[in-house]
């Protein structure tokens, strides 16, 4: 009896043996397994999108660069030679051509029309620009446009004084009569060497003496200079172009 015992003791420690060996096989195996599957490289994956972000960076600063080099802030003042709806040409005050485009985003202000636009400029008006300049097609598109009111500045000669209207008529080397208006807000000068530039009147001016006037157009007469300075020299003689003028008129200022 105790010999069967021992036996049935080997088989079932032979049998709970071979349960545990396979049980750590089947571990073994299936660490192994896992060990050696091959899992998808996630770092080649980012590496790649990241260089193709840098990519399209380089490629958007090198064409904002190129767009810098290219464009550049300008402004001008001149006088309009032609325009339409989407375009202007002018001839700046050094005398140059500018080509200036319009578009949605230009703005327009005079201090004359509150509603001011492009259909307003007229060949002949003088303006203010401020825009981008293209070096590569040498034209400027407009940001802002301004109707400016430059002054006159001329200078000749009195050939005739208007003491009951107050106006002097100042004839220029081109031989131009202009009439110039002298107003109660007109600052009147006068230049000699020895004195320099003192405060004077219209009463103090005489025919035939040089004079430098700086006015604006009369809006009620064209033809007519409205003085916001007047300034004459009596010791300068005038330019030969310009005839004397006799002191026989009633209303001159003989000098």
């Amino acid at each position: 009896m105790k010999i069967k015992n021992t036996k049935l003791i080997i088989n079932i420690s032979i049998i709970v043996g071979f349960i545990i060996l396979g049980h750590l096989s089947f571990r073994i195996g299936h660490s192994a397994l896992a060990a050696t599957t091959p899992t998808p490289n996630t770092t080649s994956t980012s590496s790649a999108a990241i260089n193709q972000q840098i990519d399209n960076l380089q490629a958007k600063i090198a064409s904002t660069v190129a767009h810098l080099n290219l464009a550049s802030k300008k402004g001008f003042i001149g006088t309009v030679t032609d325009s339409s709806d989407t375009e202007i040409n002018l001839t700046d005050i050094n005398g140059n051509g500018q080509a200036i485009d319009v578009d949605e985003f230009t703005k327009f202000s005079s201090d004359s029309n509150s509603s001011f636009g492009i259909s307003d400029i007229k060949k002949g008006m003088v303006i203010g620009v401020l825009g981008i300049y293209n070096k590569d097609s040498k034209r400027t598109l407009a940001r802002f446009i301004d109707q400016e009111n430059l002054p006159i500045i001329f200078d000749g000669a009195v050939t005739n004084i208007d003491n009951n209207n107050y106006i002097i008529t100042v004839t220029t080397d081109e031989g131009k009569d202009i009439p110039v208006y002298i107003q109660d807000i007109t600052k009147t000068l006068g230049y000699t060497k020895d004195g320099g530039l003192v405060r004077s009147g219209f009463s103090k001016i005489s025919l035939n003496e040089r004079v430098m006037v700086v006015g604006f157009p009369n809006k009620n007469n064209s033809k007519q200079i409205l003085a916001t300075r007047f300034i004459h020299f009596p010791d300068l003689a005038v330019s030969p172009k310009i005839p004397i003028v006799k002191s026989t008129l009633p209303s001159a200022n003989p000098k």
